[in-house]
């Protein structure tokens, strides 16, 4: 009888069709704003010049899939991690750094759906020069219509840059490559 029961448990299982979770969006960190050299006020750009440079180390998704089963429309709730780490330059004499990182919604083609601004305030304590930071989780949700799933979307992070800085950021890869 318990054999039985058994069989039949398991049976209840194996005949299910509900269709796994989709897939999570690629989640990526935008080559040209993966780092950040905060300088001092002032025209010097050299090494004693910096008070603080980041660098984007990670970004992970996961997912949640709300689908009505007969339109296979609903959301998907896209929770995104970033690591990053901060050193402190010779120039940071008040032993923080304030900076801005962005995450961005964009479809298959890259063409982006949606933008949010976080700010960030890094506090070193005395005798530290590098932190690891892991802001609180992105949240983003996103609609779906019938049949699209994470594939059809990809969340790109990155730092929120001045024209100058993501020009600093594009010559030293040229550089780099050369």
């Amino acid at each position: 009888m318990v054999a039985t029961l058994a069989l039949v448990a398991a049976g209840c299982t194996f005949f299910d069709t509900t269709p796994p979770p989709g897939p999570c969006p690629r989640a990526a960190i935008l080559a040209d704003a993966e780092s950040l050299v905060r300088f001092r006020d002032g025209p010097g750009r050299d090494l004693i010049d910096v008070s603080y440079v980041g660098r984007l180390a990670s970004v992970s998704a996961e997912c949640k899939y709300d689908v009505d089963k007969k339109t296979k429309a609903g959301a998907m709730t896209v929770t995104a991690t970033i690591v990053m780490g901060v050193e402190r330059g010779p120039a940071n004499r008040d032993r923080k750094a304030d900076f801005e990182y962005f995450v961005t919604l964009a479809d298959a083609q890259r063409q982006p759906l949606e933008k949010s601004v976080f700010k960030v305030t890094a506090r070193f304590p005395d005798n530290v020069t590098r932190l690891s930071l892991t802001d609180d989780p992105v949240e983003l949700k996103i609609p779906l219509k019938a049949g699209q799933t994470g594939r059809d979307f990809i969340v790109f992070v990155g730092y929120q840059l001045s024209e100058a800085e993501l020009e600093y950021n594009r010559e030293r890869r040229r550089e780099l490559n050369e």
